[in-house]
């Protein structure tokens, strides 16, 4: 199964659906366990992940493996995603005291809903959706879509509706159609272009021989970070020290991932096993690298977010009427715990 066919069938990453009407159970001020607790000389908490067990998460896997997170006074229990698992209300319920959600548009569209959450940190620090077109396709941008057919997953629908808007491309001018799990219509020319993951269908359709291009939803139209990490208000406002120190060994989580991409890769697959192919998770580590890293977090530190990008995100959501209500960027993001990490020390 793919990335997104996966979100789909979870029902994580629903966009222009209410998060709330999914997930009745899932109200602003609901009861919350506490999902942070002292052992010995550790705090134990867990971090749910929005997808299976793979290289996308490989820094925090560096951070347990090579006890970064026990540096920093911390046990941390990394769940991978079923087929049922919404990181956002995994988090809003307490059943897990941080969350990872892939794209900032549907971290955004959980707290337009009214869950109460922000984004404190993210490592990948470009969307990673994008428009699949094949090699000879002739589309070298959105306005080439124009009289196309697009093959989207159905959580993508306002994303393209957006990116569509921002490059001046009537909605009228193309066809939109709904796809399964796979890009054998792109591949087959039912259809002209492919929702996508920019660590995921390129790739396993190179490993066939099959020349595409991808193009990042951040370059045309629709700003963002890719796996944002999460945590409820309340956590934000009463454990910000041990957000902070999970932050901080996060960090040299990736940094040790980034400098060593082969090991980060076999760590991932012995330690955290799912069925993924090495020479897949290998290829898919080496379109990560480049990102992980930009001149924003040279300046403050991987995983940074800034408020110009967020702010951005906000307005290609509210461009593409995805959003009930208008948001600031103060409602959907915090760099308090960033800035707290750069001086923390091991415990």
């Amino acid at each position: 199964m793919d990335r997104r066919a996966f979100l789909v069938k979870s029902g994580s990453a629903v966009v222009g659906v209410g998060l709330l009407s999914l997930n009745s159970g899932l109200r602003e001020g609901s009861p919350r366990k506490t999902t942070a607790k002292t052992v010995g000389n550790l705090t134990s908490l867990s971090l749910q992940e929005s997808y299976i067990n793979n290289a996308e998460f490989a820094g925090y896997y560096c951070a347990a493996k090579k006890g970064l997170f026990k540096k920093y006074g911390m046990d941390v229990d990394i769940i991978a995603a079923g087929a049922s698992t919404d990181p956002r209300q995994s988090v809003a319920n307490g059943a897990s005291l941080l969350g990872i959600v892939s794209e900032t548009s549907d971290m955004i569209l959980g707290i337009g809903e009214g869950v109460p959450y922000k984004c404190f940190g993210a490592p990948f620090q470009q969307n990673p959706g994008c428009l699949l077109v094949l090699a000879n396709s002739g589309i070298y941008n959105v306005k080439d879509l124009e009289g196309k057919t697009i093959g989207i997953q159905p959580n993508a629908l306002q994303q393209i509706k957006g990116i569509l808007a921002f490059n001046h491309v009537p909605l009228d001018k193309v066809t939109l159609t709904i796809v399964d799990d796979s890009p054998e219509p792109l591949v087959e020319g039912k259809i002209d272009a492919y929702t996508a993951y920019v660590f995921n269908e390129p790739i396993s359709l190179a490993m066939q021989g099959i020349k595409t291009r991808c193009y990042s939803f951040s370059n045309i139209g629709l700003p963002g970070y890719g796996d944002c990490l999460i945590a409820t208000d309340h956590t934000l406002a009463t454990q910000a020290d041990l957000l902070a120190r999970f932050t901080r060994a996060s960090q040299e989580g990736w940094a040790y991932a980034i400098a060593n991409p082969k090991e980060a890769v076999a760590i991932t697959l012995d330690d955290y096993p799912s069925g993924q192919v090495k020479e897949q998770q290998e290829l898919q580590m080496q379109a990560q690298l480049p990102m992980l890293e930009n001149a924003e977090t040279k300046a403050h530190g991987l995983m940074w977010i800034s408020t110009n990008v967020m702010q951005a995100a906000l307005s290609a959501q509210l461009a593409s009427g995805s959003l009930k209500k208008k948001l600031t960027v103060s409602d959907v993001m915090t760099q308090e715990i960033l800035i707290r990490a750069a001086s923390v020390s091991p415990v």
